[in-house]
């Protein structure tokens, strides 16, 4: 076939992209990406509040379980700025036109979903130390050894983990299928 009739043959109802369509996506995946960011650090930021006030009271009777403490505050600060920057959204610049909108649209996509992917195998690591200082302190600190709080939280400890990885990995998944969507328009 020539050019001339494959440019004949094609479909005139093809579905047309707006650039208002495209920048109120952008914007809505802004707004969620912002929502999201804004509880995660007002949760995280009170429970490590909380954390932090409940476990005043063993600072000076329990050295090893006051370090597992400050540890896992570390680590949730660490992991907090990290978080920040890879889960930052960007504004859309207001001279794109409908292609480069739409271009952009899909990158932010895309470092959302690559940011959501991310986390679920570096997170967990930040608080490694937290968790082994814990265990110590069960061991070394506490006699006789309280083997019903080692099993509760390492089965906790998993099952937290876990969790952190489930939620992200569906968050990926989430942003996977409106890449897709992108992909057949």
């Amino acid at each position: 076939m020539k050019t001339q009739h494959l440019w004949q043959a094609q479909a005139l109802d093809a579905p047309r992209i707006s650039l208002a369509f495209v920048r109120h996506q952008s914007d809505s995946l802004r707004r969620r990406t912002r929502i999201i960011n804004a509880v995660n650090y007002v949760v995280g930021g009170a429970g490590m509040a909380f954390f932090a006030w409940k476990s005043a009271e063993f600072f000076s009777a329990a050295p090893l379980l006051s370090a597992a403490t400050v540890l896992w505050l570390a680590a949730g600060l660490l992991a907090t700025l990290f978080m920040r920057k890879r889960f930052a959204s960007q504004e859309q610049p207001a001279e794109f036109g409908v292609l480069d909108a739409l271009k952009f649209y899909r990158q932010q996509l895309e470092r959302q979903r690559d940011a959501r992917r991310g986390v679920g195998r570096w997170l967990p690591l930040f608080f490694i130390p937290g968790h082994v200082m814990l265990f110590m302190s069960f061991f070394l600190e506490v006699t006789p050894i309280p083997w019903k709080y080692v099993v509760f939280n390492a089965v906790l400890i998993v099952f937290g983990t876990w969790m952190a990885i489930a939620t992200t990995a569906r968050g990926a998944r989430r942003i996977q299928k409106e890449i897709d969507a992108l992909e057949s328009l």
